[in-house]
């Protein structure tokens, strides 16, 4: 059965590729069109010694990139950055945060200035965790102190599986519009409509292709991600310095193999992924919390509250006027929740009462 299941994910990646490259026929047609640029200089908020120190570490055969602010005797908060982001997705926490926690922010394995293999066996969960373990350890030198773990999306998800694999590693667990790998990649293949929906995680099984649409009209893809959503979300974290910060980081197709990589890498064709009953042996012993924008397009409460299910002990808090990325949108608000959150200063919930919540 799953040698048929990957058949048909092979096809679909094959149909659903054919349909973008004739979709795609009549822009390369049309006169006037963008052409991407590749910015050689780096903006100067890149560089910017308020937001924190830059380091390099040495993680086997990998060199990570990460960006430090606050005392090395506080609690480490490690923060992790979704796709189509970088360690700068965590300015406003560098700074935010500093006085209280030694805030850390990695450049992910295929980002920024971390170092970029390019084939996909170099980002399996397997090798990714075991280098993110060691990152952690080599900056705790010998320290006993458990670190307080932050994830948004793509970052999210490997939270997710950092803290199922080495708990012992973790005080907290902090997961900002990043339902539980299961349960979105469920909710990924619930049905046909939500496949075509999504169908742009089949065309990464392709090489090449996926990089090169990222590149296309000057990187829309960061345009959109900096356009106002209708009158609702406040962009006023946000500046033109940003969106640049952002263009010169992802400007080159290389720039993009690594991200798209741990897409390829999805279980798209395994159902035992999906599968519920990995609920009952994969329950973290960490004191968790969700946050998610109330106008999130890509988490829904009800994926928040089926991600419940893999806790003990969850507070879940609603970003008001954020969308995806609470903490770039309204990050005094998610500042202060996690303030709140460490310092144990929230109501929990069991996973019982999330039966409840899904219940009602």
């Amino acid at each position: 059965m799953e040698v048929l299941r990957e058949v048909q994910v092979q096809s679909l990646c094959i149909l659903f590729t054919g349909w973008r490259m004739v979709g795609s026929i009549p822009k390369m047609l049309r006169v006037g069109g963008k052409e991407s640029v590749v910015r050689e200089n780096p903006p100067a908020c890149l560089s910017d010694p308020m937001l924190g120190r830059h380091l390099y570490v040495k993680v086997k055969d990998t060199k990570y990139h990460y960006v430090e602010s606050g005392s090395r005797r506080h609690d480490m908060v490690l923060c992790l950055h979704d796709f189509t982001d970088f360690w700068y997705g965590w300015r406003k926490q560098l700074r935010g945060l500093s006085a209280s926690y030694w805030v850390v922010a990695p450049d992910l394995k295929g980002f920024g200035d971390t170092e970029k293999p390019f084939l996909a066996k170099h980002y399996t969960d397997e090798v990714i965790l075991e280098e993110l373990k060691t990152f952690i350890e080599v900056l705790l030198d010998s320290s006993d102190k458990r670190v307080i773990l932050v994830g948004h999306g793509l970052g999210g998800q490997i939270a997710w599986k950092l803290a199922e694999k080495y708990p012992d590693l973790f005080s907290k667990l902090i997961l900002i519009s990043a339902p539980h790998p299961i349960i979105w990649l469920r909710n990924v293949l619930r049905s046909w409509r939500s496949i075509y929906e999504n169908r742009w995680l089949y065309e990464c099984r392709l090489p090449w292709l996926p990089e090169k649409s990222l590149l296309e009209n000057d990187l829309e893809i960061i345009d959109k991600k900096f356009r106002k959503s209708g009158s609702v979300m406040d962009l006023s974290s946000y500046s033109n310095f940003d969106k640049e910060a952002y263009k010169y980081t992802f400007s080159r197709q290389q720039d993009w193999q690594g991200p798209v990589n741990y897409f390829r890498n999805l279980p798209l064709g395994n159902s035992s992924q999906t599968n519920q009953e990995k609920i009952k042996s994969q329950v973290i012993e960490l004191d968790t919390l969700f946050l998610v924008g109330n106008i999130d397009p890509q988490v829904s409460l009800e994926m928040v509250s089926k991600s419940a299910e893999f806790v003990s002990k969850f507070a879940v808090k609603i970003v008001n006027m954020a969308g995806h990325s609470p903490h770039q949108e309204q990050p005094e608000v998610v500042n202060q929740f996690i303030n709140q959150f460490v310092k144990g200063d929230v109501s929990y919930m069991t996973r019982w009462a999330s039966k409840l919540h899904q219940l009602g």
